[in-house]
């Protein structure tokens, strides 16, 4: 998918993920009828919405990142951090509630884990291969600043929201509201963070499902029509199983050609080498494969 329908699914998988957790919250009866305690009842709330949250977001990034089995690992592990980090960011905006009167410094905490979790794959990943986690390091940070915003804001209006009594008789319709409007702003603000602030980028122009587009978060990214490939070109006969290879070495990205009969263009040139890449380069394989290459910063070479 490309960036834009990322960041629109991200707002509107964070809206609908948190709506499903008032649903849950009401089906539990988690109330100030069957529990008593404010403090639990808050971290219930939250353990939820951290749960729905993380594995929306997460099932998002997967889609456009990974494939078979590793995308219900990072699903699980997603939906396992959102659970634990929902869990303390309600325990803890419900006590800083009780000391100063304001709750919303929990769901920042709330929207940090939820952002973080998308990465920590990643840096496991990275670290069982032996392979650098700076990549990995970096998609965490961008989460966890995109998490923390929408958190922030989020949490804001739904302390407000909390506050103020709406003319609807739906049951508890302030708390609807409320999570629906703080899940759509963490979602947003990740999606967000995840590509305003990505390091580099790859767009399909032309092949396999042309427009979407991927962001580079690992040191050694796989191009090729096997179902393997972290960026999957299928289709084209001219496409080798295992074609290419873009590796970051040092501060710059590397197109690697894996010794294929029809060979890796870039802007029309045939490498026969180690090639680094510029933003903006045009990488061409196969028959009608074209890969636009991006990066936030332009190097010298």
């Amino acid at each position: 998918m490309s960036f834009r329908l990322f960041i629109w699914y991200c707002a509107m998988c964070g809206g609908w993920a948190a709506f499903f957790a008032w649903a849950l919250v009401q089906f539990l009866k988690i109330d100030p009828d069957h529990v008593a305690s404010p403090v639990l009842r808050a971290s219930f709330i939250a353990a939820i919405l951290g749960l729905m949250l993380a594995t929306s977001i997460g099932l998002l990034d997967a889609l456009m990142n990974s494939s078979g089995v590793q995308r219900l690992a990072r699903v699980g592990l997603c939906l396992g951090v959102g659970l634990i980090g929902g869990l303390v960011g309600g325990f803890m905006g419900e006590m800083l509630r009780k000391a100063f009167t304001v709750r919303f410094l929990g769901w920042i905490l709330v929207g940090a884990v939820i952002g973080s979790s998308i990465g920590i794959f990643d840096i496991l990943r990275a670290l069982s291969a032996q392979q650098s986690v700076r990549l990995a390091i970096r998609k965490v940070v961008n989460g966890v600043i995109g998490g923390t915003v929408g958190g922030a804001i989020g949490g804001v209006l739904f302390d407000t929201l909390m506050n103020i009594p709406l003319p609807w008789e739906l049951p508890k319709s302030s708390l609807a509201v409320g999570l629906v409007i703080l899940g759509m702003c963490i979602g947003l603000l990740i999606g967000l963070a995840q590509v305003i602030l990505k390091e580099a980028s790859i767009k399909v122009e032309a092949g396999f499902r042309p427009g979407r587009e991927m962001i580079l978060s690992k040191p050694d990214t796989t191009v090729g029509r096997a179902e393997s490939c972290d960026i999957g070109l299928f289709g084209d006969a001219g496409v080798e199983k295992l074609h290419a290879r873009i590796l970051l070495k040092g501060d710059r990205y590397v197109l690697v050609d894996n010794g294929t009969p029809g060979g890796t263009f870039v802007n029309g040139n045939r490498i026969d080498g180690p090639t680094p890449l510029r933003s903006g380069d045009l990488i061409s394989l196969g028959q009608k494969s074209k890969l636009r290459f991006t990066e936030r910063q332009k190097r010298a070479r």
